[in-house]
């Protein structure tokens, strides 16, 4: 968020708390509220602003309405006392067969350069899905040809160009603060055609990635054996 430049791609994100959650509804119609330290998308949930004025609380398989005045209370049942959480602007995700999803970036740092070595598109399993986490049923799609075959009409090249170049300027800004060799960044693609950052992980998991782009996964591989191998 310092950054002059990739502050753009990070949608508007703040500690969770009523005045944050408050102030985010009277600005977005979705919003989610997600743990600070999370794992396979668990803990998150959706908050859509209705066009009747009410709010449609979505968490796990569930979801209910409730009046503006209930949001937060209704929340902070859900959620866990133990952890802290982040309230961010909910993307308008571009869709495949009307599945929303989003992207896994990973990005490997052989002999001190950062280099994005796989990419995949997530789609989510159903079009109500809060999450697109492959452990809540979303499915791995190879990005590229996903891109020629979305519901909205967008351009694939430049998308990809933009996915790396944002994602190479991330890494090297977290790699400055961190102590990291390795990154799993989910990237959002919104129905314009515009690239977001969603957040970052430490430990992405790659597993089954091979048979998505043989090609990408060789790269992966050999990055991570310069790394081993030093």
């Amino acid at each position: 968020m310092d950054d002059p430049i990739m502050k753009h791609y990070v949608p508007d994100t703040e500690w969770f708390d009523q005045s944050s959650l408050e102030k985010m509804l009277r600005t977005y119609d979705l919003v989610y509220i997600k743990p600070d330290v999370g794992r396979q998308g668990n803990g998150i949930i959706r908050v859509k602003r209705l066009k009747a004025g009410d709010y449609k609380i979505s968490y796990k398989h569930s979801s209910h309405l409730c009046s503006r005045d209930k949001v937060y209370s209704t929340i902070k049942e859900i959620l866990d006392p133990d952890k802290e959480y982040l309230v961010q602007r909910g993307i308008d995700l571009a869709t495949y067969r009307r599945r929303p999803f989003d992207v896994r970036v990973v990005l490997q740092k052989p002999r001190d350069r950062w280099r994005a070595t796989l990419m995949c598109a997530k789609v989510a399993p159903q079009r109500s899905s809060v999450v697109t986490n492959v452990s809540k049923g979303a499915k791995d799609y190879n990005l590229y040809r996903l891109l020629n075959r979305t519901d909205q009409p967008l351009r694939r090249s430049e998308i990809i160009r933009d996915l790396i170049d944002a994602s190479q300027q991330i890494a090297q800004i977290l790699g400055s603060r961190f102590p990291l060799e390795i990154l799993g960044l989910d990237m959002a693609i919104d129905k314009r055609g515009n690239i977001w950052f969603i957040e970052a992980n430490t430990k992405p998991d790659c597993k089954g990635l091979e048979k998505i782009d043989r090609k990408l996964y060789r790269k992966y591989l050999r990055a991570k054996k310069i790394m081993r191998d030093g």
